[in-house]
């Protein structure tokens, strides 16, 4: 339950799904009380019931038109009506309080980051290559981009929706968690990182490849470098 009296009504809610029927009922019961002014469910063209459910809880449910995770999160922000903006995935893993610390934060900022490792904090879902692979993507942003944050490929922002309309977000994969801070620092916007602690998945399996991802990763962030 939101009880921290912070509004979330100005805030619009992205969760991109695929498969997640067992897990987005947890998910959007546990932000029932939160009263987003919407919650945008884009669905990769899941093969079970994570429509249905979806749309019993009363979100938007808007069927993915490309390719990719960062394609399905770029489709929610385009669609999005609200003053603000935020991410979360549909597996029940993240901590939904995140929003409201960053909401109460975001009057002095534009983009507020999430971090899982701020503080020496750790994720339950990391295995050793998941961990040093994060460690160096986070590495590398620090260098390319000048980046000051702590966690790369944690994808939980909370931000302002007008700095879309002056950065030209691109990335299709994964490669998404590290150009919105990339294009955010470079554009000399407002940002700050708060902690929030990850949780396991509530159902299903993780969808993404530490090796296939993070290979892609890894060139859409040269590419990237060479455009900023």
């Amino acid at each position: 339950m939101n009880n921290l009296n912070t509004s979330l009504e100005d805030v619009s809610l992205i969760i991109a799904t695929y498969n997640e029927e067992e897990s987005l009922p947890f998910v959007l019961n546990e932000i029932k009380d939160y009263n987003f002014g919407e919650i945008i469910v884009v669905d990769g063209n899941s093969t079970d019931n994570t429509e249905l459910v979806a749309k019993e809880y009363g979100a938007i449910f808007i069927k993915q038109n490309d390719k990719g995770w960062g394609s399905a999160v770029m489709q929610g922000f385009s669609k999005s009506k609200s003053k603000f903006i935020t991410y979360m995935d549909g597996d029940g893993s993240y901590n939904p309080t995140a929003i409201l610390e960053m909401k109460s934060l975001i009057e002095n900022y534009d983009v507020i980051f999430s971090s899982r490792y701020k503080g020496g904090a750790k994720s339950p879902d990391d295995t050793f290559i998941r961990a040093v692979g994060n460690k160096l993507f986070t590495l590398l942003v620090q260098v390319l981009f000048k980046c000051k944050i702590s966690d790369a490929l944690f994808f939980y922002p909370l931000f302002r929706k007008e700095i879309l309309e002056k950065i030209n977000l691109s990335s299709q994969d994964f490669t998404l968690c590290l150009e919105l801070p990339a294009v955010v620092h470079a554009n000399d916007f407002k940002y700050k990182e708060i902690l929030s602690l990850e949780r396991e998945r509530y159902a299903g399996v993780t969808k993404v490849n530490a090796f296939f991802d993070g290979f892609k990763i890894l060139i859409g962030m040269f590419k990237l470098r060479l455009k900023i």
